[in-house]
């Protein structure tokens, strides 16, 4: 049999300038193009300066690249459900392809925009299938399906070979940090959604009562003044890194020399992150808003769900987690449930049925 050709679509691509910009994405993709008999070709956008008219036009030059591609193809998948994903559904319909749309998140709370809710439920009428990242977001796209659709749920998942148990002393001395100390990471961007102006707060009380935890972010974006300040303005510049934005390997390196992972977002729809950090034997500290939760389910010894909005909860899981003592073994069990080799092949097989050849 030929092989499936496969186009996927990303509102969010990783480059050179911008490393962890939608690398989960790029991720499964080559998981996807692993698996015997796929072949995975890619129309994404690599930066995310937007602006009145940078935004429409570079969705445009999007829309024009997924048509092009689109014709060498079996069949679209669009990530996030506009405006990539109506450029996924507008080079299906103009190329006679079938197309599938995975939600992940801000695609699915955007969805209050009369604008944005009319030009998904357009991409989603016509969609072959869907999918959602976790639980969680697949109750809540539900209510925008108009064809009473099942939406099915397919994780990003962790690339276990890349995530993994290594010596917390090695990686603490490969990046000069204190051994001593126990240190909370938090990978994601710096933005309101993300809450990092909550993890310092959540520090500040754990300072405060003579924890000497220190907090480094992994990541990038427009809060970093206003982080900044706040660091300031607790003492804590001292014991908070702002380390940037990193690729994978970076960001694997940073996950070895943790004690804890700590993803307080309001709200976050899944959390690939958590999973990395699990894959590399750390136990993590995970909002309760949002479908992050899903994760600790085979196992909740390896984490805490805490309110995001309450640094003092946040602070309190900090403190159960370090004082547990997870092994790593755990943590890197609960992880494997996610292996993006899985999830990989259940996509192969929804974006098979979508192309008929199943």
């Amino acid at each position: 049999m030929n092989r499936l050709r496969v186009l996927i679509v990303s509102g969010m691509w990783p480059s050179e300038r911008e490393p962890d910009y939608g690398a989960f994405v790029r991720t499964f993709a080559g998981a996807l193009a692993a698996r015997p008999g796929i072949e995975v070709d890619v129309a994404g956008l690599t930066e995310r300066r937007s602006g009145r008219l940078r935004t429409p036009a570079k969705y445009a030059g999007l829309t024009a690249d997924a048509i092009r591609r689109a014709r060498r193809s079996d069949v679209v998948w669009g990530h996030f459900l506009f405006p990539a994903g109506a450029a996924a559904a507008i080079a299906g319909r103009l190329t006679g392809r079938p197309w599938v749309l995975t939600a992940h998140g801000g695609d699915v709370a955007n969805l209050d925009r009369s604008g944005v809710a009319r030009a998904t439920r357009l991409a989603l009428r016509g969609a072959s299938e869907v999918t959602a990242v976790s639980d969680w977001l697949a109750t809540r796209l539900a209510q925008w399906t108009d064809d009473g659709r099942d939406v099915a749920v397919v994780s990003m998942g962790v690339d276990l070979s890349r995530f993994r148990p290594s010596p917390r002393d090695e990686a603490r001395a490969a990046l000069g940090l204190d051994p001593s100390h126990p240190l909370v990471l938090a990978v994601g961007g710096l933005t309101e959604r993300k809450n990092p102006l909550g993890l310092i707060r959540a520090l500040g009380r754990l300072r405060a009562t003579g924890t000497p935890a220190r907090l480094a972010f992994v990541g990038d974006g427009p809060l970093a003044a206003r982080m900044r300040a706040e660091i300031a303005a607790l003492g804590l510049d001292d014991v908070v890194t702002l380390a940037g934005a990193l690729p994978a390997d970076g960001v694997a390196r940073w996950m070895a020399a943790c004690d804890v992972l700590a993803l307080v977002s309001r709200p976050e729809p899944f959390g690939v992150v958590a999973l990395e950090a699990l894959a590399c034997g750390r136990p993590v500290v995970v909002t309760g808003d949002g479908g992050t939760p899903e994760i600790l389910a085979p196992d909740p010894t390896v984490g805490e769900v805490v309110d995001p909005g309450d640094p003092g909860d946040i602070g309190a899981g900090i403190t159960t987690v370090l004082a547990r003592g997870v092994e790593s073994e755990r943590c890197r069990a609960v992880a494997s449930e996610h292996d993006v080799g899985r999830r990989a092949e259940e996509m192969a097989g929804i974006l098979a049925r979508a192309s008929g050849r199943i």
